[in-house]
């Protein structure tokens, strides 16, 4: 690293703020189905990312090869896109702080457990999928990937920060089979470390999934109360999640610009995001421009307080970093991102939120979450799920529209549940909402 900041000191011209971030993966990834290993990839990859700041000017630049050449050459075209970019007073150097080494969850022991080993416990999860219901007949897919990452970012003003973390996810995607009718569904979970990954949990969930839409009844289009099941409702948070970023309200795209201070859903709606979360996914002491990383509550009681900032778009809004630029690699400047952003868990088992109201349509997919509209708030999706009448099911549905606008959703909250989980990067239970137009 010596070498390479050495390298930048003697090639950046005068005038020039820089700084760098270098980044080395090595990832593993597992596959299988029918009891069968399918794909078993492993790769490494390095690269660093060169910004340059000049006058309210930046340029940005990577390199794969990591020899005086090519970083010299990146630095220069850096410098380059710099002189030629439009001044913007947003464009500024983020912290000043060095930190050294950090500490952060790094997983000795699941990196050192055998490719062997893992191969074994996909194959263990499907074992135990259709143990538990005779009607999965099958896995299409059960992964586990795993990310080894090491990153070193210093720049001119003083910043310098490294660490090193692991990160885990694993997939199941389940087929059921009943009567001549098929279902599928799937289940993603992530932790930090191999053994933490709630593996159980993921099991009984894509079962429940896949089984609770078997042999779909008709429905008519109707208003009625529905409840987001919690990864239903997690999804949801995440594809609405760029209402709450900073950089989307520089450019005008979330209905919530100007309503800091102002109670905009139900009293109910809690939502935080916290970089530091003991275990958190998106967990680390420092977010991608070296701000500390912190816990920002986003809506208090319906209340929205505020917005999750980077240093651009603090500058430009007029407001404080919180901690939450990311980056998602080096081949990317930094953006305002989420890190650990949840739902507050309620009071109320999933049971309860169904003997809640008379009938009750419990949602266990979402589909189509790609098309929601952040600007407006605006959704039509896809849905399956379970028709409930006095706390009993009457019938399974599939394909039908749920449509509406997520500041009315969320402002229809009746009850929340307490049963949490966190999907990767968000987490939510499941949600009691009244009102919602469900199109058969």
């Amino acid at each position: 690293m010596e070498r390479i900041r050495n390298w930048i000191s003697t090639t950046i011209g005068g005038g020039y703020e820089y700084e760098l971030y270098l980044e080395r993966r090595k990832r593993l990834i597992l596959e299988s189905a029918e009891e069968k290993i399918e794909t078993l990839l492993k790769s490494e990859e390095s690269g660093l990312g060169v910004r340059v700041f000049k006058k309210d000017r930046m340029g940005f630049s990577y390199t794969t090869e990591l020899t005086e050449d090519s970083v010299r050459d990146c630095v220069r075209q850096s410098m380059q896109i710099c002189d030629l970019t439009p001044e913007d007073e947003g464009l500024r150097l983020g912290a000043c702080t060095n930190y050294g080494s950090l500490q952060t969850e790094y997983d000795r022991e699941g990196l050192e457990t055998s490719i062997e080993d893992k191969i074994e416990l996909l194959i263990g999860l499907e074992r135990q999928a259709k143990a538990l219901d005779s009607r999965i007949r099958g896995v299409r897919k059960v992964s586990l990937k795993e990310l080894e990452a090491e990153v070193v970012c210093f720049n001119s003003c003083g910043l310098e920060y490294t660490y090193r973390g692991t990160w885990y996810t694993a997939l199941m995607a389940a087929v059921a089979e009943h009567m001549g009718d098929s279902s599928i569904a799937y289940e993603w979970v992530g932790s930090r470390a191999l053994r933490n990954l709630p593996l159980q949990s993921m099991i009984e969930d894509v079962v429940f999934k896949a089984t609770a839409t078997l042999k779909p009844e008709p429905y008519e289009t109707r208003v009625m109360p529905v409840i987001l099941y919690r990864d239903a409702s997690a999804m949801l948070l995440e594809a609405f999640s760029p209402i709450f970023l900073g950089d989307n309200l520089v450019k005008g795209k979330t209905f919530l610009k100007g309503r800091e201070g102002e109670r905009v859903f139900s009293e109910l709606l809690n939502i935080t995001d916290d970089g530091r979360m003991q275990g958190g996914f998106l967990s680390l002491p420092v977010d991608a421009e070296g701000y500390k990383t912190r816990e920002n509550r986003v809506v208090e009681n319906g209340i929205f307080r505020g917005f999750l900032h980077s240093t651009y778009s603090a500058i430009k809004s007029n407001a404080e970093p919180t901690g939450n630029s990311v980056r998602e690699s080096y081949r990317n400047i930094p953006s305002s991102g989420i890190t650990n952003l949840y739902i507050h868990r309620g009071e109320w088992g999933l049971e309860e939120l169904i003997n809640m109201e008379e009938e009750v349509f419990l949602i266990t997919d979402l589909m189509g979450l790609h098309t929601v509209e952040p600007i407006s708030g605006d959704f039509s999706l896809g849905a399956g799920g379970i028709i409930y009448r006095g706390g009993s099911k009457d019938r399974s549905v599939r394909g039908v529209i749920i449509g509406g606008n997520v500041k009315d959703l969320w402002n229809s909250i009746l009850a929340i549940g307490k049963d949490m989980k966190f999907y990767t990067g968000v987490g939510s239970p499941s949600i009691l909402v009244r009102d919602v137009t469900v199109g058969g």
